[in-house]
């Protein structure tokens, strides 16, 4: 193969899928790399500035007198501790946001292995009630695990976006008494935790007619266990952003700083009695420019502190037609279990 290295007596070849994701990822990250360049910075920095500008030229040309005093210094020490607390700010942003990317991850890959573990279910174990029913009804579970898997992701990824599942896909609905199922799913205040009961119950169906044993339905049960941890854990950050006193707290500092490092500097430059009045008020408009952008510009950045999530989900592949196409793929039954979320072609 052109695009293949050989490996011993096997060939390995590129990923295209892989690549497609990773590409798809770079390009969402290039959308958002300058988000922290908002318009309300812009609009600050350069109301900051004109602030400086206008002290420098009135105490120029008014000849107001230059006092010499801990001013600047205080504002400098004030400066460094502000920008300590910003980039921690920042830090504390981008943990969370890695908690919650591994969150929906580990989400994924419970709907995973309780798909591999469905191939556990076997209907030899049950010979007495007739072979032929017992392979249909052992199908028959992993059609509906599969199903079930689809839509707990399916609510999953609308509870992320701050949405909720009215009616599910057409294709995800039961063949018989989806429209019983449909109507619950609508009317409970968490889908996702209903959908995980179900799948519970179905589990306990297989173990109650021995098509699996109790050790494999323990790991059965335990990764639906981890599927209401992921959802509880990321609905917890949702619902408990961090502290708005903190925020309140930052932006009002950022503010007094920002507003004043203008005068701060005029004075710093007037004070020094060379020559050149306008390279002072020209290195005046610049510096206060560009420390305001960059103050604002990281209290920007720290935004992702209050909504993890939001930023998460700019970082990973939440496609459920994805998910949906490896989930029937892992079951082992003849390609019995439909792709649910067939992929749209473009």
């Amino acid at each position: 193969m052109s695009n293949g290295m050989p490996l011993m007596d096997g060939v390995v070849a590129s990923d295209a899928n892989l690549e497609g994701k990773t590409t798809a990822l770079s390009q969402r990250a290039a959308k958002v790399s300058l988000s922290w360049l908002s318009m309300d910075a812009l609009l600050h920095s350069c109301i900051s500035t004109a602030v400086g500008a206008i002290t420098y030229v009135a105490i120029n040309t008014m000849g107001y007198p230059i006092l010499s005093g801990v001013g600047p210094n205080a504002h400098l020490l004030a400066g460094a501790v502000l920008g300590m607390l910003l980039v921690a700010r920042v830090v504390l942003g981008v943990v969370r946001t890695a908690a919650a990317a591994a969150q929906i991850e580990t989400f994924f890959k419970s709907c995973r292995s309780l798909a591999v573990l469905s191939c556990a279910v076997n209907e030899s174990l049950t010979v007495s009630a007739g072979a032929e029913q017992e392979k249909k009804a052992a199908v028959r579970f992993r059609f509906e695990l599969v199903r079930l898997l689809n839509l707990a992701f399916f609510s999953y990824s609308a509870m992320l976006k701050g949405m909720k599942l009215a009616v599910p896909p057409t294709s995800l609905r039961a063949p018989d008494g989806g429209a019983v199922e449909a109507d619950i799913l609508a009317t409970v205040e968490n889908p996702t935790v209903m959908v995980c009961k179900m799948i519970a119950a179905l589990v306990e169906q297989q173990r109650a007619a021995k098509r699996v044993s109790n050790e494999v339905c323990a790991l059965l049960m335990g990764k639906v266990t981890e599927l209401v941890d992921g959802y509880h854990s990321s609905l917890a950050m949702l619902l408990a952003p961090m502290p708005v006193q903190l925020s309140t707290y930052t932006l009002f500092f950022v503010g007094c700083w920002t507003y004043t490092v203008g005068p701060t500097l005029a004075m710093m430059e007037l004070a020094d009695e060379a020559d050149f009045k306008k390279m002072g008020f020209f290195l005046t408009i610049i510096y206060t420019f560009v420390l305001n952008l960059f103050f604002f510009g990281l209290y920007e950045a720290g935004n992702l502190v209050e909504a993890p999530l939001k930023y998460a989900l700019e970082q990973v592949d939440t496609d459920a037609t994805d998910l949906s196409d490896e989930l029937s793929s892992l079951v082992d039954d003849d390609c019995s279990v439909p792709v649910f979320l067939p992929k749209t072609p473009k």
